[in-house]
C-alpha cells in the first residue's frame, strides 16, 4: 500500500516541471502496477484456500481417486472454486471470501456468479446452498475464451462447430484469386490455428481429425 499511497507525479509543461500531483483515486487501468497488486491478491485468496483445505474445512474435487484435489482455479479476474455440496463447507467458503473482502476490498459479483451441482445432489440442499451463497444463476455450461465448459461423452457433436468454422472459411477464401503462396499463408496461419487452439486442451475424437484433415 506504501508503493501505491506514496507515488507523486510531475508533468513538464513549456520545459518547466509542474506537480508534485498526488493521485487521490487509487490505480487506473493502465498503470504498470496493476498487475502485481492484482496477482499479489490473488495469492492471498489461494493461501486462504489451501489453509482451510489444509485443516479439513472444505474438501477440492477429483478426476479420479488417485488424482490431487483441485480446489480453486484462476484466470485473470475470473475464479473456479470447488467444494463439497454441504452447508457446512459452503458457510466455510463465505467466511473465506468475506475475509478476502475485508483484506483486499474486493467484492465477489454474486450477480455474475454461477454454480454448478453434481446430478446426485438433492434439489432442497441445493436450494439451501444457492441460498446461503446468494447465487442464483446456473452456470453457464457454454464457452469460456472460446472452449466449452463441460463435455459429456459425445465429443463429436460438442466439437463439431470446430469443422463447420474450418469449412466456411474454405468457402470464403475459393472466392478469392489466390496465389499458391497466399494459400499457403491462409493455410498455416487459419486453418492450422482453429483446431490447434482446441486439441492444446482437449482430445478430438480420431473421426473428427480425419474429417478436418481432409
Amino acid at each position: 500500500m506504501m508503493c501505491v499511497s506514496s507515488v507523486t507525479y510531475s508533468i513538464r509543461v513549456n520545459g518547466r516541471l509542474v506537480g508534485p500531483i498526488i493521485p487521490k483515486r487509487g490505480l487506473r487501468q493502465g498503470d504498470p502496477l496493476s498487475p502485481y497488486l492484482s496477482i499479489i491478491c490473488a495469492e492471498g485468496l489461494s493461501f486462504f484456500i489451501k489453509d482451510a483445505e489444509s485443516k479439513g474445512l472444505i474438501h477440492g474435487s477429483r478426476v479420479c481417486r488417485k488424482a490431487p484435489t483441485v480446489s480453486h482455479l484462476f484466470f485473470a479476474d475470473d475464479s473456479l472454486l470447488f467444494f463439497r455440496a454441504s452447508l457446512v463447507e459452503c458457510n466455510q467458503l463465505k467466511k473465506l471470501l468475506e475475509l478476502y473482502k475485508r483484506a483486499s476490498g474486493q467484492v465477489v459479483n454474486f450477480g455474475k456468479s454461477g454454480i454448478f451441482f453434481s446430478s446426485n445432489i438433492p434439489l432442497i440442499l441445493k436450494d439451501a446452498i444457492c441460498e446461503t451463497l446468494g447465487v442464483w444463476q446456473p452456470l453457464n455450461t457454454g464457452k469460456y475464451l472460446g472452449l466449452p465448459s463441460l463435455i459429456g461423452r459425445r465429443k463429436k457433436e460438442v466439437f463439431g462447430h470446430v469443422k463447420d468454422k474450418l469449412w466456411k472459411y474454405i468457402h470464403q477464401w475459393r472466392a478469392k484469386m489466390l496465389s499458391r503462396g497466399g494459400k499457403e499463408v491462409l493455410i498455416k496461419a487459419v486453418a492450422q490455428s482453429i483446431p490447434s487452439y482446441f486439441m492444446s486442451t482437449f482430445l478430438l475424437p480420431d473421426s473428427l481429425l480425419d474429417e478436418l484433415e481432409k
